[in-house]
């Protein structure tokens, strides 16, 4: 993943997605997610629901959200590092 350094995060700043569904079949979505940043306007297809959401973890993560307030339940102990 490429990060920013850390003058060039965008801090506290709303991201904005445009997300298109072209189909919802057997329980998942397939479609395009426009994320809409002024400097970094990119347009990717999905393919499910969970592709798209990390799809969109990823972006966060790029322009500098890893400590965004969310986090991600795990099925072991050792993994979890709950704030």
């Amino acid at each position: 993943m490429n990060k920013l350094p850390e003058d060039k995060k965008l801090e506290k700043q709303p991201t904005y997605f445009l997300i298109k569904i072209n189909f919802r079949q057997s329980a998942s979505i397939q479609g395009e997610i426009e994320w809409l940043n002024k400097d970094r306007r990119q347009v990717l297809s999905f393919r499910s629901f969970l592709e798209l959401v990390t799809l969109i973890s990823d972006a966060l993560e790029t322009i500098g959200y890893p400590d965004a307030e969310y986090s991600f339940r795990r099925w072991r102990e050792e993994d979890k590092e709950l704030k």
